[in-house]
């Protein structure tokens, strides 16, 4: 039986958010690259994205009602999602920092372990 592999990197966001955009749309392709796999940008304020993030979200993020952004997923080919980071309400230093941790890491530690407030 092969190993599971990493197959996409979900990032959850919206535009007007600043820990979303630009600090999480410029640093989730970087991921992607570094984890070798593609990214799917799911803005909540697209209809049809939202209703996609919103299930991640709630199956896999820290979800409440009005759920924080950014959020980042890594989807398994043996169909596990782990949810990686999560924004850090008012602080754009903290979810810095944990898009720092998560680039400059272990791609396969990163895969195994994520990032969470």
């Amino acid at each position: 039986m092969t190993e599971p592999k990493p197959v996409r990197l979900d990032l959850v966001y919206a535009d007007w958010c600043p820990h979303s955009t630009p600090m999480s749309t410029e640093r989730a392709p970087l991921l992607a690259k570094k984890l070798e796999v593609p990214l799917r940008l799911l803005d909540i304020d697209v209809r049809e994205q939202e209703r996609l993030a919103d299930h991640l979200v709630e199956a896999h993020g820290d979800w409440t009602e009005d759920y924080l952004i950014p959020q980042v997923f890594l989807e398994w080919s043996n169909g596990r999602i782990q949810h990686l980071l999560t924004g850090t309400p008012g602080s754009l230093a903290s979810t810095r920092a944990s898009w720092t941790k998560l680039l400059t890491g272990d791609p396969r530690r990163i895969a195994q372990e994520g990032v969470h407030r």
